[in-house]
């Protein structure tokens, strides 16, 4: 809770930057790896929190468009990836959970951000990862 909890708060009052993506890398790493190891639990209710939007700033010399393969197991033309809607949509379902464990929904908030990993954010954030590994690296 606390990893994820810093990690969207990192948007609110930081910019990303070159100087910001080890700290990414690493946070989103920590964030996937946490998220498989949570049991898997069925939601306590149906109750959805209302999820304040996060605006993300990126420093406008980073690049923020990647090509990449929707699917690696299929063979298909390539399609374009961008890293401020992959943190957008990162931050965004991470705070629902958070919002879900704040209201006491605990269940909730692990079926979440179980699902999640699996799903939407997971690919996000594999996705921001392997772009992120090469604009630091390239």
């Amino acid at each position: 809770y606390r990893m994820v909890t810093e990690f969207c708060n990192y948007f609110k009052e930081n910019e990303i930057t070159d100087e910001s993506i080890d700290y990414l890398i690493t946070s989103l790493m920590k964030i996937y790896i946490a998220a498989l190891t949570l049991p898997i639990m069925d939601p306590e209710t149906d109750e959805v929190p209302d999820t304040q939007k996060c605006s993300i700033k990126i420093d406008r010399k980073l690049k923020t468009t990647y090509w990449e393969v929707f699917d690696p197991w299929e063979e298909e033309s390539p399609i374009c990836g961008n890293l401020y809607d992959d943190f957008s949509d990162i931050v965004e379902d991470l705070q629902h959970d958070i919002e879900e464990y704040d209201q006491g929904r605990i269940g909730n908030a692990v079926f979440e951000w179980r699902f999640g990993v699996t799903s939407h954010w997971g690919d996000h954030t594999v996705n921001t990862i392997r772009a992120l590994h090469w604009l630091r690296y390239r």
